[in-house]
């Protein structure tokens, strides 16, 4: 998270709010809105918003799905809870979690 103080003055920078995962998905890439929308059904809401939270980007590829997670936090908890539910709602055999 940026500074504010450091962005002062600075009018090149500005910062804004990010949307939750599922909201970002559905709107920049629709393709992906029915595995989003299984994979709330799949994934109990508490280890949805923790694993979710933080995600820079998310592609599907064929059979692989990838994902840039906020973190190394993100990144574990994505690996421990949501692997198999990932892999059945967007229909991939490969999640690979770049943290």
């Amino acid at each position: 998270m940026l500074n504010k103080n450091y962005m002062a003055g600075n009018t090149h920078l500005s910062s804004e709010a990010a949307e939750p995962f599922d909201v970002r998905i559905k709107r920049d890439k629709p393709e992906l809105a029915q595995g989003v929308d299984k994979l709330l059904e799949l994934v109990p809401e508490e280890i949805y918003k923790r694993a979710f939270k933080n995600i820079q980007t998310f592609n599907k590829r064929g059979d692989t799905l990838l994902i840039v997670s906020g973190g190394i936090l993100e990144r574990t908890f994505l690996e421990r809870d949501c692997i198999p539910a990932l892999k059945e709602a967007f229909g991939v055999t490969r999640v690979q979690i770049i943290g």
